[in-house]
């Protein structure tokens, strides 16, 4: 589990330090205070900086870049990347990247560019020797190469090239890339599985669902989808008549009085976006659930069971769970189960001071006067 969590200049994050995360933590804050990216920052830790979580996570951006090799002048201005610095800047090789850690787990993940000579020999070999960042401004541009380099526990892997195109890193990704899920892609790194706020694609969703279909973790999600539809007793999969536009296949759902299934997206985005939540919580078992924006069409009624569910397999399954939520009613379901659950919830308030991400930590007498008095906490 991750018990405390450090950011150094990622995104809006200058220097936070977070130190009582728990089985379930809900993160609240106005729009662009920092929310979606720490969540962002959870992911690229949990996974080691993998690039399935880098493309995930510009795919719900909707975030890429221009085709054909550029200079890295260029690519501060065109690569996407550079959203996940401080000041929207690619570090130079000199200069500090950022870095997620935790100081309770001993670990860390740290990212920056580096420069690299390129040499191919006779046979074609590519042979990459380190630059020293003091020396580069004394060198020929086409010498030296720049590179995207992430330091796991002082242990570097090569992320990409920045001279590399948005096409080929993503087709590179996709050759070795697999949908069993849940990924656990590099040493240390964790089961994740993630929920992005416009929802999961129909391919992942049904590859998800394969991996536990048949097993006593379907009745669980079957449970989830019961809250909002009592008289759903079954799921199936079913190609997709659009699957050119998404890879994958489409839920359908049995109902009682119905002779055959129907569309679950048919009954509303709130049976859609539990079913993904509950699907990916009982897929990312003894790893981490990411969530942004958790209350996405559920009524307010329902909350309380949710947050039941969630912290109930949570709890079982050992699967850390991280949410973001603008809703009132979400906080207050949120509440209430955390009361029977002291030691396995907290609560966190992202404000933005001077360009800057703030964290205020609740706990749980601060968060239930804070409802009690009315005080805004969204």
């Amino acid at each position: 589990m991750i018990d405390s969590f450090e950011i150094k200049k990622f995104r809006l994050f200058n220097n936070v330090e977070i130190k009582n995360f728990k089985n379930v933590n809900l993160i609240v804050g106005k729009n662009n205070a920092g929310k979606s990216a720490l969540l962002e920052a959870l992911l690229l830790y949990s996974s080691r900086f993998s690039s399935d979580v880098i493309l995930e996570i510009l795919f719900s951006r909707q975030e890429h870049w221009e085709s054909g090799k550029s200079a890295f002048n260029q690519q501060q201005i065109i690569n996407p990347l550079k959203h996940f610095f401080e000041n929207h800047k690619i570090p130079e090789p000199h200069e500090t990247g950022f870095s997620l850690s935790s100081k309770k787990n001993n670990d860390q993940v740290y990212v920056k560019t580096t420069a690299y000579i390129v040499e191919e020999t006779d046979n074609r070999v590519v042979r990459r020797e380190a630059v020293d960042p003091l020396k580069i401004h004394d060198m020929d541009e086409d010498v030296y190469e720049l590179y995207l380099v992430a330091e796991i526990n002082g242990k570097s892997s090569i992320i990409m090239s920045f001279q590399d195109d948005f096409e080929n890193f993503k087709r590179r990704n996709a050759r070795r890339n697999s949908l069993v899920l849940p990924k656990k892609s590099s040493i240390g790194a964790l089961p994740y599985q993630f929920v992005p706020t416009q929802g999961m694609a129909n391919a992942k969703v049904s590859a998800l669902w394969d991996s536990i279909s048949l097993t006593d973790m379907e009745k669980e999600v079957i449970k989830g989808l019961q809250l909002i539809e009592a008289d759903v007793t079954g799921i199936t999969f079913v190609q997709s008549p659009n699957s050119h536009a998404d890879k994958g296949r489409i839920p359908l759902v049995k109902l009682n009085g119905l002779e055959g299934p129907v569309s679950l997206k048919s009954l509303g985005d709130g049976m859609t976006h539990i079913f993904q939540i509950v699907l990916s919580l009982v897929s990312a078992k003894n790893g981490v659930l990411i969530v942004d924006e958790f209350e996405n069409g559920l009524h307010w009624s329902i909350q309380e069971d949710v947050w039941n569910i969630i912290f109930s397999l949570a709890s079982t399954l050992n699967v850390q769970v991280f949410a973001t939520t603008h809703s009132r009613d979400c906080i207050m379901g949120f509440e209430k189960v955390w009361k029977r659950n002291e030691n396995k919830g907290s609560f966190l308030r992202i404000k933005k001071e001077n360009h800057i991400a703030v964290v205020n930590e609740y706990d749980l007498e601060l968060l239930s006067d804070s409802i009690e008095t009315d005080v805004e906490i969204r």
